[in-house]
């Protein structure tokens, strides 16, 4: 029996107290994750819980229970002491799903391909029709025969392709390199021993690749390096598995002139004496293709004709639209450089699957159907697929957003701590975007959401605008997220802006309450580890606090929910906007004890410096309190620098209030 780690805590929470009811909210603020999140994962609780003869009672205004005999209890405790958990994501298990089908030459029991992604049988069907959809863009199908289990149905050169495109779509280049050296070619996922794969195999691929590639005039960009990698990986278990391509004998006779082919039988060569293994012709044939339309970084290639067409493109493209594109030398060439390859692959017959393709129609439509258009007319003689176009599109509509950034939205419980951050490291990494606002949730109802074109959040919010949850530390999985977001995103149109005197009246206030806050930053030490004991008798001695009850209560439910610690460090930031603090106050306290604190990813870790950050609810300087944010994050790795040097700390806050001033003035 397989089950996912979050099912495993939902039991196990349900288990502490095995006689008593507890509400999905209860839970949720336990495990530090949504009240719907648990609502989905209690139909495979339920499913659990059955094997063992064990309910799940509901009760309205009280909650969940297990219910059932006292020696099922015991089963269940005693199997999820010993039970590994799993947890795949959908695109991992896709992939792990598909390999199995492609290397079976029988059909698969469903209840073995469950165990092998450890989920139940009903999640699995649900997931193989996600999967049919991909399989239909390259001619394959899925025949489930009664009573034996499901088939792969159509061309080995079909199942490699798909195998490798899902592979590269779906999982991020790091997930990629794991599933190769760890986990791909499965036994079981409890046998991490590859089939006839280990890292010195992955290894010697590389150097042949690197060997034999540079006799090509074009160096290949990593995606493209990757994909052949992965192509010869599946190809080398393919061959040793009886399993040949096939392909046509024209295209055969059109690329076996070309350098490319006679790259492919060097490297062939050398596959053959470390692998042991005969690589045909066709084999051959098929890794000049990809070869041929693999993407490339630069090209030493004089092909005039091209060049000439690339410039012919942009200017039909500019006419069918009516627009004008920037950059036009960096455009030419990133055209260019697609259109090349591109052309291969459509003389080889090799169409490539663009995930994109509906999102570029619908948010490019103009420059969609003019790029459309333009091909057609300039290189009348190929038939371009709605991959490929929206492809080339891409590049246009890039080109077109250069110069322009988009307007977002940052929005934490708070308004402070975590939004900064987040709004920092967006846009270190998106030159494109700007965070014209940092809000909490509660600041939402009064602002125009219309203003901005798009929304993140830390948090799920409650609201008809389309908005993007993601972790305040913005790992590599939500930066993907967000490179599609703000890709895809239109620019609105700015409306020109009404000064009025209110600005003056907020500005006024900024400044005041600004200063406020420079003149109250604090160093201090702490002894002890109850760090809510330890800030409300500073904050009772300030005068920023009546109610200590509330204020502690408070402190605490936003830890449980947000947590206040940086992942992998030692420093947290302990922060509320609340009606309860009545002046802005910031505390900087280094630790004779590290305190262990709730991190931003939900686990738990200790910190050695504790940056407390404390406004009323209704204020103006939210933005510059994040400043501190901003400054933590520079100097993640000498934190005594902030925490022991309180001028260092109201000069930057000193700087950015003026500089917000003079901002507000231009």
């Amino acid at each position: 029996m397989q089950m996912s780690h979050r099912e495993k805590n939902i039991i196990e929470s349900l288990l502490k107290n095995p006689h008593s009811f507890l509400t999905i909210h209860h839970i949720a603020q336990n495990l530090g994750v949504s009240s719907r999140t648990i609502h989905r994962e209690l139909v495979y609780v339920e499913e659990t819980l059955a094997r063992f003869n064990l309910q799940l009672e509901r009760m309205t205004n009280k909650g969940l229970r297990i219910t059932g005999d006292e020696a099922d209890f015991e089963l269940l405790i005693d199997t999820l002491a010993s039970e590994k958990t799993i947890d795949l994501s959908v695109d991992e298990r896709k992939v792990i799903i598909l390999y199995t089908l492609i290397k079976a030459k029988d059909p698969v029991k469903l209840y073995s391909l469950a165990n092998e992604v450890g989920i139940s049988i009903n999640k699995l069907n649900k997931e193989i029709g996600l999967l049919e959809a991909d399989l239909n863009n390259y001619k394959l199908s899925l025949l489930k025969k009664r009573g034996e289990g499901l088939i792969l149905v159509g061309e080995e050169v079909n199942r490699r392709q798909c195998l490798a495109d899902i592979m590269l779509e779906k999982l991020n280049s790091t997930s990629v390199y794991s599933v190769i050296e760890d986990h791909f070619v499965y036994q079981t996922l409890n046998d991490e021993k590859l089939l006839d794969i280990d890292m010195h195999q992955i290894f010697n691929i590389e150097r042949l690749l690197m060997d034999a590639l540079i006799e090509l005039p074009y160096v290949l960009t990593e995606t493209a390096y990757l994909t052949l990698t992965i192509h010869i990986v599946l190809a080398i278990e393919r061959i040793k598995s009886h399993e040949k391509v096939s392909i046509e004998q024209n295209l055969i006779d059109t690329l076996i002139p070309t350098k490319e082919f006679d790259v492919s039988c060097n490297l062939a060569k050398r596959i053959e004496e470390v692998y042991h293994i005969t690589i045909d012709l066709e084999e051959k044939i098929f890794i000049t293709m990809h070869l041929r339309g693999a993407k490339r970084k630069h090209s030493e290639s004089k092909d005039m004709d091209l060049s000439l067409k690339t410039h012919e493109l942009i200017r039909a493209v500019e006419t069918y639209s009516n627009l004008k594109f920037n950059a036009s030398q960096a455009l030419y060439e990133g055209v260019l450089l697609h259109l090349g390859p591109a052309l291969n692959r459509l003389e080889g017959g090799l169409e490539t699957f663009n995930p994109l393709t509906e999102m570029i129609k619908t948010d490019y439509a103009l420059i969609f159907n003019a790029v459309a258009l333009s091909l057609e007319e300039v290189f009348p003689e190929y038939q371009f697929p709605e991959g490929e176009i929206a492809f080339v599109a891409l590049h246009f509509g890039g080109s077109y957003r250069e110069n322009t950034k988009l307007n977002v939205l940052v929005v934490c419980t708070s308004g402070i701590g975590t939004s900064r951050i987040l709004s920092h490291k967006i846009e270190e990494r998106f030159s494109n975007v700007e965070v014209v606002k940092e809000a909490s949730v509660s600041e939402l109802k009064s602002l125009d959401l219309n203003a901005y074109d798009h929304i993140i959040s830390t948090v799920s919010l409650d609201i008809e605008h389309t908005h993007t949850v993601v972790n305040p530390l913005l790992p590599e999985r939500d930066q993907t997220v967000l490179a599609q977001v703000f890709h895809a995103q239109p620019k609105k149109v700015n409306k020109s802006e009404v000064i009025d005197t209110n600005q003056y009246d907020d500005l006024m206030a900024y400044t005041i309450e600004g200063h406020q806050l420079i003149q109250s930053v604090y160093i201090e030490t702490m002894d002890d580890d109850d760090y809510t004991s330890f800030i409300e008798k500073h904050l009772t001695k300030l005068k920023a606090i009546d109610n200590k009850k509330a204020f502690v209560d408070t402190l605490t439910a936003r830890e449980q929910v947000q947590g206040f610690l940086i992942t992998n460090t030692e420093i947290a930031i302990p922060h509320l906007v609340t009606d309860y603090i009545h002046q802005p106050v910031i505390i900087l306290v280094t630790c004779n004890h590290h305190v262990k604190l709730k991190a931003m990813d939900q686990t738990y870790g200790k910190a050695k410096y504790l940056a407390f950050m404390f406004l009323p609810e209704h204020t103006q300087i939210r933005s510059l309190m994040s400043e501190l944010s901003v400054l933590l994050m520079e100097h993640i790795d000498e934190p005594e620098l902030i925490f022991s040097d309180s001028a260092f700390v109201t000069n930057h806050l000193k700087q950015s209030l003026l500089k917000y001033i003079k901002n507000q003035l231009n």
